[in-house]
């Protein structure tokens, strides 16, 4: 299929995407777009947060992680039942955020340490611009200074064409875990027991990463237990909507190791 997006207005877009440079860092070593196989879909990022994760964080240990977006090239792609079927220009990566799930502040990737850069393959000016129907990556790299239970964001702006004109609209990619956790008494040694829950808060459910094969215990807020049970994969969803709101402790033992987590639950 042909794009019916006059080549001018892509070029035009890719210099107005110059501006956005400075959310774009220099890596030695760019991501490989083709590493992720989307197979027949039409549109795709990976990991994708519900059943692929970003690999936990540590403070004051170098990371190192990849984003893969496959970029529409119709609205309907992603939504099907949408009344105005606009061809996807190019999608541009403007920052990357970090939600602090406890106190709800919100951070830039520079603000903990971090860095992006996107690699679109030299299809336009900016790296991180992604033209509609492409595949491309961008690399997440550097040395967190501080934990947290981060939820992370990906704003970016989606140019269309509707009715013959260019249109940007913002767009979030959220709901991505993102915890670092405290470094190993042993130096460029990642913690080898170090589970984490998301979301926290919660109002019905949480998912338990990095815990498979420990023993779970949800105690309340005065010690009594509420629920039991063996942790069966390394991302295992837990269901609380039948609890009160107020805030739990999980426990978790795993072959000596353990960790306790505090939980909130609210509606």
């Amino acid at each position: 299929m042909t794009s019916d997006i006059p080549l001018d207005m892509k070029f035009l877009q890719c210099l107005g995407a110059i501006a956005l440079l400075v959310f774009s860092l220099t890596v030695h070593a760019q991501c490989d777009p083709e590493a992720v196989d989307f197979g027949e879909e039409t549109w795709g990022l990976s990991p994708d947060g519900e059943e692929t994760f970003f690999d936990t964080a540590y403070v004051e240990l170098s990371y190192v992680d990849e984003v893969h977006l496959l970029v529409p090239s119709f609205a309907s792609d992603v939504e099907p039942d949408t009344p105005l079927d606009a061809p996807i220009d190019s999608v541009v990566i403007v920052a990357v955020l970090l939600v602090d799930t406890i106190s709800g502040d919100t951070l830039t990737f520079e603000e903990i340490g971090m860095e992006y850069a996107c690699n679109n393959l030299g299809d336009c000016t900016d790296p991180c611009t992604f033209l509609g129907g492409g595949q491309y990556c961008a690399s997440f790299s550097g040395t967190p200074n501080q934990t947290g239970e981060y939820v992370l964001s990906m704003e970016v702006n989606v140019w269309a064409t509707v009715f013959g004109f260019p249109l940007a609209t913002p767009f979030s990619f959220d709901g991505f875990p993102f915890p670092i956790l405290g470094g190993s008494t042993n130096v460029g040694e990642a913690p080898s027991f170090a589970p984490t829950l998301f979301p926290n808060p919660t109002s019905g459910s949480f998912t338990v990463m990095g815990a498979q094969g420990a023993d779970a215990t949800l105690l309340s807020l005065d010690g009594r237990s509420v629920r039991q049970w063996s942790v069966l994969s390394s991302s295992e969803q837990v269901d609380v909507a039948n609890l009160t709101e107020g805030i739990y402790f999980l426990t978790l033992t795993d072959q000596g190791a353990g960790d306790v987590i505090r939980l909130v639950v609210q509606r």
